[in-house]
């Protein structure tokens, strides 16, 4: 299984710092017993060749716990791109897919290039008039090698000016579509994950029913068993905001920093809060700061958030004193011994009457079959126990409460933990 990548452009060079991949060495590591590897074929100042592939270890596909979720121990399942593929290649991709090389080359993150896409085989009881349905509306050119008369297995190549993260984020998305199969338990994990890889075209693509249905086929989170659409409930993102917006809410604050804001979907919601006179949205990106801009012009607000870019490693003096200082999703992207300095700053410089924390709860990963951490950026992930005893031992003048955010697993918790610390000297929740 591979997956190759091509561009003929003046700042083709950029495109391995995207990759997070040095031409000078062969990338190789094995996953789950699987090798796997990326290398570049050709590369210059302006063309740019490469291939990641897979060369699996048939027995670890089927062998005792860690085994893959398949029927047969002959199968296609070792030669075909698909979930299985995609899985093992996720880390390797981490920096491509979400978008984030070092700074110096976020510039061409967001840019353009003509490439081509070649990969396969892929085991399809698509058409080709169904395949090309997939990828044309979001301006591929398509060409299909069949390897035999039956098109049992083909390779695609495709063609497109997109950036190269929009265009792994299609992939990622759309090869589990065309193969038919996913290895690993589907759930609202993976609706988050359509959400997130598809934000932007998934939504107004003409076969966007159908790529649902498709990607969720194992759970009613989409279709109903006549085939209609129904109701599902919020996403895990929507439910953590809804949380940490009651949560404030609840406080009765007049003051709130939404401290790595992102897109400022939090942000949004604690925006229609009448007693707030000041509401900042912080954030160290200044992508995601245009980002809020545009979601928040033309939009009434009881209190208009504030944009401000901004960062934990730096003191501002407009943070002090605040009544609620929120960190939705931010610590387990920063590195751990740095926390404590992060968190003196924020406990005794700006010393806010409540902190809000919210963090993944590593357990509840076993609940999504995940052996690894829930997303590539993560530097760690804690227990329960372990997030409990830190937000005591950081923050000593505060009181802690403990709350679960998501559905509850009665060995696993739930999949997002929040802290709510109090001040001593200030009322508590």
């Amino acid at each position: 299984m591979q997956l190759s990548i091509y561009t003929k452009n003046p700042h083709a060079k950029a495109i391995s710092h995207l990759l997070a991949k040095n031409p000078a060495t062969v990338y190789e590591r094995h996953v789950k017993g699987h090798a796997v590897r990326f290398v570049y074929h050709q590369m210059t100042d302006d063309e740019l060749y490469a291939s990641i592939f897979v060369t699996p270890d048939s027995l670890a596909l089927v062998k005792d716990n860690e085994a893959f979720d398949i029927t047969h121990y002959i199968n296609d399942r070792e030669f075909a791109v698909s979930t299985i593929f995609l899985s093992l290649i996720r880390s390797a991709l981490g920096t491509a897919l979400n978008g984030k090389p070092k700074d110096d080359y976020l510039t061409y993150a967001n840019m353009a290039f003509p490439f081509t896409f070649e990969f396969g085989p892929i085991s399809s009881s698509l058409t080709d008039e169904e395949i090309r349905n997939l990828w044309e509306p979001l301006g591929y050119e398509v060409t299909i090698d069949a390897m035999t008369s039956a098109k049992r297995a083909r390779f695609l190549t495709l063609t497109n000016s997109i950036t190269l993260q929009k265009a792994l984020q299609q992939l990622f998305i759309l090869i589990p579509v065309m193969d038919d199969y996913k290895h690993y338990f589907i759930d609202e994990a993976e609706r988050e994950r359509l959400q997130k890889y598809g934000e932007g075209w998934l939504e107004a693509h003409p076969m966007r029913d159908f790529i649902f249905k498709k990607a969720l086929r194992f759970k009613q989170l989409f279709m109903t068993k006549n085939n209609e659409q129904k109701a599902v409930k919020p996403s895990l993102n929507t439910q953590r905001y809804e949380a940490i917006a009651h949560t404030v809410a609840a406080l009765n604050p007049k003051t709130v920093i939404d401290m790595g804001a992102g897109e400022g979907k939090l942000s949004m919601l604690l925006a229609q809060m009448n007693t707030l006179t000041k509401l900042y949205s912080v954030d160290p990106s200044n992508q995601a700061l245009a980002k809020m801009q545009k979601r928040f012009a033309d939009t009434h607000f009881a209190s208009a958030p504030i944009i401000k870019w901004g960062s934990l490693y730096y003191e501002d003096k407009e943070f002090t004193g605040v009544d609620v200082f929120i960190l939705c999703e931010v610590i387990e992207h920063l590195e751990e011994e740095r926390l404590p300095q992060i968190m003196q700053l924020i406990t005794q410089t700006y010393a806010p009457k409540h902190v809000i924390i919210t963090t993944p709860n590593a357990e509840y990963n076993a609940v999504y079959e995940l052996e690894e951490m829930r997303h590539d950026d993560h530097r760690f992930e804690w227990t329960r126990q372990q997030f409990e005893t830190w937000c005591k031992e950081i923050a000593p003048h505060y009181d802690c409460q403990f709350k679960g955010i998501g559905d509850l697993h009665a060995q696993y918790g739930t999949p997002t933990q929040m802290c709510i610390m109090t001040r001593r000297d200030s009322h508590a929740i």
